[in-house]
């Protein structure tokens, strides 16, 4: 039986998934009653969404068998994608987390005079979105950089 999906493909897959539900918890950080509610932080979505693009590369990329000089066309942009991956997804937590850890440590570390009038329900549920988000995105960053050192598909159906 021949295995369609490699090791590194399936874990570009989980990091798809992981970047996506970061890009939709921070839409949801943005647009839900809360702290942070119209805050934009500066290009997550477009790290997010070219991170999104190249895993999908990396998983179509993998998939038709290709032979010859084009082959090694799609493993250099292979091996590009699965480079630029965790960077963006680096840069995207880091560009969330920078946007929103004054507002965090204001909501969830202020002294008490203060939290009474500042940690409200909606406001704490916004600063535990925000942490989640940028959680999952840097989840996302560790596994796309496992995936990148896993062998490609023709390397591990050679192991006998």
């Amino acid at each position: 039986m021949k295995k369609f999906l490699s090791v590194s493909t399936i874990f570009a897959c989980i990091s798809f998934i992981f970047a996506l539900a970061f890009l939709i918890l921070y839409a949801v950080n943005v647009n839900v009653d809360g702290y942070f509610q119209g805050i934009k932080a500066t290009n997550v979505v477009m790290f997010a969404v070219i991170a999104l693009v190249l895993d999908l590369i990396i998983v179509v990329g993998t998939l038709p068998p290709v032979h010859g000089y084009a082959k090694n066309v799609v493993d250099v942009i292979i091996c590009a994608c699965k480079a630029f991956v965790p960077m963006l997804l680096a840069f995207g937590a880091m560009n969330l987390l920078s946007a929103r850890l004054e507002g965090i440590g204001y909501i969830l570390f202020s002294n008490v005079d203060v939290a009474k009038e500042v940690a409200t329900p909606a406001n704490v549920s916004s600063a535990v979105v925000s942490i989640v988000a940028i959680s999952v995105a840097l989840v996302a960053m560790l596994v796309s950089i496992v995936g990148a050192f896993m062998l490609p598909k023709e390397k591990e159906a050679v192991v006998e």
